[in-house]
């Protein structure tokens, strides 16, 4: 896991400066070696290198092959590295190392970028061709590892965070507000790609590649289709399809414990984190180390859970307590180690356990990945609901909604029933698909202009994040509706704010985290399971929790899903408002404060 930066400038003046720049910004993400090259003064490639997997320096980045035609430098972790090597010895290819980097560099040579449809893994990967003067630049299935990248006179600069290309002397200071970005992060709490906060700088979206020449982006190609893995449902017994999902988590975790460095987990005591560590205890030759964050409020702490699973596992368990006192100055540290608006307040204890974890391993797995999969949020529950309500007429439903919405809420607790219900009511008048967009909707159209300014109406109201998810859901138009909405909550909320969330949090203090949920394989079967099997009623992820009962404690199956949310009204104090819609005010005044650009007012007076 690294930090990646380059400048191309096709018409030979210097870029090696600004990379190096660049990837000083990047230390975090990698502290163990830096490395600019410059290639044939046309393109500069740099490399902070977190090292996994072969230590030595022969793992080193930016990498070249024998011939010095091709120059690497990417950021991440293919598993199946090893069998592709085998694949690639058999057509004639010599290595010199054992890195993972260095099979990828040789299949990007032999297969071209179609190359990433064979890469079971996280990755940002960008590649030169000095022969052609091309670039390639690529990321994965699901949008683990960030790549932003911008274009400007004539030259073509990319990096693993935003911070890093405003470090560029060229590009820094002219870089200012989206309003389009801003109209996103105030509807959602964060930005769809490949929205970014500065207009002109694009986040490479997830299962894509683009080739670069001569300062043009020639081609832009999805290589995955992930709704495809939807439309063939499997015809096994229920109990053989129990069976095929052992055999291949059991794979997805088994894969990702390919390092040279110790490894832990995160866990919360909840099923998905918990049947991570419960499976990596049958493999790993030594102890193994898990953490989790507690709260001194009751209705956000589960530290007990936790330690309790630590127990049965048998883990050495590190528990951050964390009290009220310290909420504020943790608030304001974790915010301050994300380089753009971003208001999903578990970003908090993210950042506080990746702190606790970076002290004692370098690489951790999670549980991310299952909700979207196995359909474990409350909002599915929430879509099921609709459909049967849908049946009544429109005005009993508006009457409903009017009266749900009127529901008290208790801003000190997480997730109340008070806040369910209103969220709930928001969505009850519209159509399934704007319904569930809406159920996690901060602040609606309308207060957005009042916020932005009525002189952005236009803009605001063209560029309505929903207008993405409609998109997505023309995708997964002749789905059922729930294959439908997982299908878009993992081109929307799953690559844009869960893997964001992580990757800046555990990036941050030099710690990978692997998510074996998210492996290529398992993924593409659970899109092939019924439904049904998902969810019923109000319950979610049942064939996932099905499959985990003779590996888990009873109480731990049985466990209600709860968010990993901090206090943030109590440390805060603020009884206003939920703390969703204080939080995006409270980051948003920060970031403009420290970062503003340009004339963007902000008007909170009128909502």
């Amino acid at each position: 896991m690294c930090g990646i930066a380059g400048k191309v400038r096709w018409d030979g003046r210097p870029v090696l400066d600004a990379v190096e720049r660049m990837i000083a910004r990047l230390h975090h993400r990698g502290p163990d070696f830096h490395c600019c090259l410059d290639i044939d003064g046309v393109a500069a490639f740099g490399h902070a290198r977190l090292s996994i997997i072969d230590l030595s320096p022969l793992g080193h980045q930016p990498m070249q092959d024998d011939s010095g035609r091709y120059t690497i430098t990417y950021n991440g972790e293919v598993y199946n590295f090893r069998e592709l090597r085998a694949e690639l010895e058999k057509a004639g290819h010599r290595f010199r190392s054992t890195s993972d980097t260095e099979v990828v560099l040789h299949a990007l040579i032999a297969w071209g970028p179609c190359a990433c449809e064979r890469f079971n893994g996280m990755f940002a990967i960008a590649f030169w061709d000095r022969q052609t003067r091309e670039l390639v630049l690529a990321r994965d299935r699901f949008g683990k590892k960030p790549l932003f990248f911008t274009q400007l006179d004539g030259t073509f600069s990319f990096a693993s965070e935003l911070s890093a290309l405003r470090a560029d002397p060229a590009i820094g200071p002219r870089l200012g507000i989206s309003i389009a970005a801003l109209n996103h992060y105030l509807a959602l709490g964060y930005m769809l790609s490949p929205l970014t906060i500065h207009p002109g700088v694009e986040s490479l979206e997830p299962a894509t590649f683009l080739r670069v020449r001569d300062g043009r982006v020639v081609e832009r190609t999805r290589y995955w289709d992930y709704r495809a893995c939807f439309t063939t449902t499997t015809r096994e017994s229920e109990a053989d399809i129990v069976r095929h999902l052992d055999h291949l988590f059991d794979q997805a975790v088994r894969r990702r414990l390919v390092a040279d460095t110790p490894i832990g987990a995160f866990l919360s005591g909840g099923v998905d984190s918990s049947s991570v560590v419960a499976r990596m205890r049958k493999y790993l030759p030594y102890d193994l180390h898990t953490f989790s964050v507690g709260f001194a409020e009751d209705t956000y702490d589960e530290s007990a859970d936790a330690r309790l699973m630590a127990g049965v596992l048998g883990t050495i368990h590190h528990d951050r307590f964390i009290p009220r006192g310290e909420g504020r100055a943790l608030v304001e540290h974790a915010v301050s180690r994300f380089d753009a608006p971003f208001a999903d307040n578990s970003l908090v204890p993210m950042v506080e356990v990746s702190r606790v974890a970076s002290q004692h391993v370098k690489v951790v797995l999670s549980g991310d990945g299952a909700d979207e999969m196995f359909g474990g949020y409350p909002t599915y529950v929430a879509d099921g609901l609709k459909r049967r309500l849908d049946l009544l007429p429109r005005p009993l439903r508006r009457a409903a909604a009017a009266v749900l919405s009127r529901a008290r809420t208790d801003t000190r607790k997480r997730l109340g029933l008070g806040f369910k219900l209103r969220q709930f009511a928001k969505g009850l008048p519209a159509d399934p698909h704007y319904a569930h967009y809406v159920w996690r909707e901060l602040f609606d159209e309308s207060e957005r202009i009042a916020i932005l300014g009525s002189q952005h109406a236009e803009e605001i109201r063209a560029t309505h994040p929903f207008l993405s998810f409609r998109r997505h859901y023309e995708e997964a138009a002749g789905l059922d509706p729930l294959a439908q909405h997982l299908y878009v909550d993992a081109k929307t909320w799953l690559a844009d704010d869960i893997l964001v969330k992580v990757d800046r949090a555990t990036m941050a203090f030099s710690l990978e985290a692997r998510a074996p949920y998210l492996d290529p394989d398992l993924a593409a079967y659970v899109a092939s399971i019924p439904s049904s099997l998902k969810v019923r009623g109000r319950r979610g992820k049942r064939i996932l929790k099905r499959m985990l009962a003779p590996h888990l404690p009873p109480q731990t199956i049985a466990k209600r899903k709860s968010g990993f949310n901090a206090p943030i009204n109590s440390w805060l104090g603020q009884e206003r408002e939920t703390e969703f819609r204080f939080f995006a005010r409270w980051v948003l005044d920060r970031f403009l404060a420290a970062e503003g650009r340009g004339a963007v007012e902000i008007h909170w007076e009128n909502t």
